[in-house]
């Protein structure tokens, strides 16, 4: 219990209590270094077991690692919305389940508010998912059939205890007397911040009203509190003043508050998740996911299953929440119009890999890596008049488990640098970049030497070392046409010398290039604004 006469000391004991927990407005909330998250492939009796013809021994033992996410880092700051965008598969719902720890990471470290969450475990780790929540791509599955709308709300709160009182606050009242000569003594409960909210100092104030009437002398205070008042024998007025509503029922009232702001009738308390369309039951989650008062939301594709209207209503609450509740959010989608309208900054990520990091308007107008490029210019344009080709990426995205070396991005893109020890220009060695990749994926029906040269080299090869492998590569899988027969006889001669080709100008160009020999990591100035842009592309060396 706490007495008006101490307020001064409580207010600087909450203060210095408070204080180490706090983070400013702008400051770092969410640092992430070195993440990484490998899933092991362990189904059925042989899983350990890999066979590979081509080396010896054949047989080795040992799981394979799939690769989710590799070596990740990046900030967000409190306050701010980082969008997480990238092909589906590339490891970015991967990543917001391993901020939560709803998968445990293999390596790196996830500072939150300065504390490494993978170093806690257990109840600790339990009580701080109250401040880290996550709303789900599913609106429909991610919440229980069974249970009514407002109990689904409510879940959080009472797996965390909630509302709960905070010993480190002090309690105090601010006293207002009508017709009262005599002294007032007002003593509060020590739990009142379960329904007030302490201010930045740490201290909860309760407004207490002392009047006296013909009927005797009476306390006033505000709603879920209770105050008796009493004259004691010096005179003196006793008021004492406690919490009058039980954690059920603050929940309950709680509740249906969070579904007006996110824009459900709390009338619809009662009902199941069934009655509801898919917008509104991912309004239930956005308001289960603030029950429990979070600084920091991972939004895992919340509006992708919903349709075009309703995705930007549903994001416009999001927006007056975060502004009303000082929110943090990770917002993660694959779709860049929806980050464009949402995001402060944009993470670009690739297979498992952050591959740019700038803010929205520098990395939609100023892009610097050639993935960000391409997603960019695969987004429809809605003009008829518009005639320009949309950009698309050749080639399968390859394996997590056995991901390309240095640049992931270097199989598929179209600005692989060259070689240094190749002195080529830059038309002729697109045109072997071209060649080497159209060879790798078979894109073309056989052809002649002389047809294959003017195909993809416009009757030139290129000179000195790097077109001698091309012309290598070529009496390999040339043929004659005349007659329609092959030159080697056989098809799995054939087979051999495709894959001989490809082997050779991959050796002979892919894997020389620095795009294969480094993982690339480079910070550039930004044209528009003023904060850093990563971009993981050696062409900025």
């Amino acid at each position: 219990m706490s007495e008006v006469s101490n307020v001064a000391d409580e207010q600087e004991t909450g203060e210095s209590a408070e204080g180490d927990e706090r983070v400013a407005f702008g400051e770092t909330l969410v640092d992430v270094d070195g993440l990484k998250k490998y899933f092991t492939q362990s189904s059925g009796l042989f899983s350990s077991i890999s066979f590979e013809p081509d080396q010896f021994p054949p047989v080795s033992l040992g799981q394979q690692k799939v690769k989710a996410v590799d070596d990740v880092s990046f900030e967000i700051k409190r306050g701010e919305t980082l969008g997480l965008v990238g092909e589906s598969g590339c490891g970015k719902s991967t990543l917001g389940r391993s901020l939560l720890r709803l998968v445990d990471p293999t390596d790196g470290t996830i500072e939150f508010k300065g504390e490494d969450l993978a170093d806690i475990s257990g109840e600790e780790l339990r009580q701080k998912r109250s401040e880290i929540q996550m709303i789900f791509q599913d609106p429909q599955s991610s919440l229980d059939p069974r249970m009514k709308m407002g109990q689904i709300v409510e879940e959080p709160m009472r797996a965390h205890d909630m509302p709960k009182s905070d010993p480190d606050v002090a309690t105090t009242a601010s006293v207002t007397v009508e017709n009262v000569d005599e002294p007032v003594d007002v003593t509060v409960a020590d739990d009142v911040d379960l329904v007030v909210e302490p201010d930045d100092g740490g201290v909860a104030t309760v407004p207490v009203t002392v009047a006296r009437d013909e009927y005797g002398v009476t306390a006033t205070v505000p709603e879920h509190l209770e105050a008796t008042a009493s004259v004691e024998s010096d005179g003196t007025i006793s008021v004492a003043v406690s919490v009058s509503t039980s954690k059920d029922e603050l929940r309950r009232e709680r509740a249906k508050e969070l579904l007006g702001k996110v824009g459900l009738d709390p009338a619809y308390y009662n009902r199941y998740p069934h009655a509801f369309s898919g917008g509104q039951r991912q309004r239930i989650n956005l308001a289960r996911a603030l029950s429990v008062d979070p600084d920091f939301v991972v939004c895992d594709e919340p509006v992708s299953a919903l349709d075009v209207s309703i995705q930007a209503q549903v994001m416009n609450t999001m927006e007056e929440l975060q502004e009303e509740f000082g929110l943090t959010y990770l917002f993660i989608a694959h779709d860049l119009s929806v980050i464009r309208h949402i995001s402060d900054r944009v993470a670009v990520m690739y297979l498992g890999h952050i591959v740019e990091i700038a803010e929205k308007e520098e990395l939609f107008e100023n892009p610097q890596h050639p993935y960000t490029k391409a997603l960019l210019e695969s987004i429809p344009v809605p003009d008829p008049r518009n005639e320009g080709a949309r950009g698309v990426l050749e080639g399968e995205v390859p394996s997590p488990q056995n991901p390309p070396s240095g640049c992931r991005f270097r199989t598929r893109c179209p600005e692989l640098i060259a070689p240094d020890e190749y002195d080529l220009p830059d038309e002729q060695w697109a045109h072997v970049r071209t060649f080497m990749r159209a060879v790798k994926r078979r894109t073309f029906e056989p052809m002649t030497a002389e047809e294959l040269e003017a195909e993809f080299f416009g009757g030139t090869l290129p000179w000195d070392e790097a077109g001698e492998v091309v012309r290598d590569a070529i009496d390999l899988i040339a043929t004659d046409r005349q007659g329609g027969e092959r030159t080697p006889d056989g098809d799995d001669e054939v087979e051999e010398n495709w894959e001989e080709a490809t082997d050779l100008l991959l050796e002979s160009f892919a894997e020389r290039s620095i795009c294969a020999q480094e993982r690339p990591s480079y910070e550039l100035e930004s044209e528009y604004g003023s904060g850093t842009h990563f971009a993981a592309c050696h062409r900025h060396r």
